[in-house]
């Protein structure tokens, strides 16, 4: 029997293989050294998987080399196609299934209905926690003065190439700069209590995708006067790479959900309630136009055109000067200096994602 219960034999093939004879021999050992399972953990780790056989194994592996011990893992099986529930099978874990592909939203609620802990941290399955992560987590929580927590990514990751830290760097940067209560749950890294969570429904399972159900429901959680705050101490490291193609794409259908969140709760349209900086919003337009400038400035022989939109794109830049400067304290000015142009042509995307959500808004698309 494997750790969890299941029979090998319901898997195809064996260790040898898939080559998991290192992660089986590492989940039994994990295994050994728990302590007997309790009906009532004092933590649920809630983790939706879809296709994630190039991580979860390491994910889980940190996950029960925590100090901490006392809690459970609730996998939630999105439909995955791959080689994922076979991989999480010789872990201690409770799997359960999907009715098919359902999403991350849905799968993170089915997972908080399963669990069984009062507190519930959902993570995905490409991130990694520290060996105290979890017992910084319910320190935190012993103070009583939260309903919610918000990790971090960590600075270091493993992918350094531009374009991944230039995301790794811009997720850090936005939620650390964050004070006080927050209208905000960035589920890389996320805790509420169960009570809590269950009394809001839940997040939003109109989001069929991975999208921005999280900040949809940070909102509701603010709306609904549930206390959340930022954990700087909560780090994790984001096993995420990013092609340029891949950043773009992944902001501009993020522009293009945010601009339709924003139009469905029309009363908060004056109110920042994102993790976004308001000068980032701001410079979005001015980065569109100084573009567009550039763009029509030969074709129209206006050389004075060209140089208002030079002087356009300068300004954009200078209001994410603080994002910059972050880049630079973490990777030195060459990386600062090479993220500027990458600053100037995801502000374009963004600026014509969130367009694009107002236009397909007034068309009737809710989501």
């Amino acid at each position: 029997m494997r750790p969890n219960g299941t029979d090998p034999s319901s898997s195809s093939g064996g260790d040898g293989e898939h080559g998991w004879s290192r992660v089986t021999s590492m989940a039994r050992w994990l295994a050994r050294r728990r302590p007997p399972a309790v009906a009532t953990p004092a933590m649920s780790v809630v983790m939706p998987v879809y296709n994630a056989a190039a991580t979860l194994a390491e994910c889980l592996t940190r996950l029960f080399q925590s100090t901490f011990v006392d809690f459970e893992v609730v996998l939630v099986d999105d439909g995955s196609t791959d080689q994922s529930p076979a991989i999480a099978a010789n872990f201690p874990v409770r799997i359960v299934p999907t009715s098919g592909r359902v999403g991350p939203a849905a799968a993170r609620n089915v997972g908080a209905r399963a669990a069984h802990g009062p507190l519930l941290f959902f993570i995905d399955s490409d991130v990694m926690v520290g060996p105290d992560t979890l017992a910084r987590l319910a320190d935190r929580y012993a103070r009583g003065d939260v309903d919610g927590l918000i990790g971090v990514q960590a600075a270091a990751m493993r992918h350094r190439d531009l374009v991944s830290q230039y995301k790794n760097l811009w997720m850090r940067w936005t939620y650390v700069r964050q004070t006080g209560e927050v209208p905000l749950f960035y589920t890389t890294a996320a805790a509420i209590r169960r009570e809590a969570f269950l009394s809001t429904g839940g997040f939003d399972e109109g989001y069929g995708n991975p999208n921005v159900e999280d900040t949809a429901f940070g909102q509701k959680l603010a709306r609904l006067g549930i206390r959340v705050r930022v954990q700087p101490e909560l780090e994790v490291e984001h096993v995420k790479r990013y092609s340029l193609a891949g950043l773009l794409r992944t902001d501009f259908l993020r522009a293009v959900a945010l601009a339709r969140l924003k139009l469905r709760h029309r009363a908060e349209l004056a109110r920042n309630n994102t993790s976004i900086p308001a000068s980032y919003i701001a410079s979005v337009p001015v980065a569109a136009v100084g573009a567009g400038a550039l763009v029509v400035a030969p074709v129209l022989g206006a050389p004075a055109l060209g140089g208002a939109g030079l002087v356009a794109l300068a300004g954009a830049i200078a209001l994410n000067a603080n994002f910059l400067a972050a880049i630079r304290t973490s990777d030195g000015w060459g990386r600062a200096l090479a993220a500027t142009p990458l600053l100037c042509l995801e502000l374009v995307v963004v600026g014509v994602g969130g367009g694009i959500g107002v236009l397909t808004y007034a068309l009737g698309r809710r989501y």
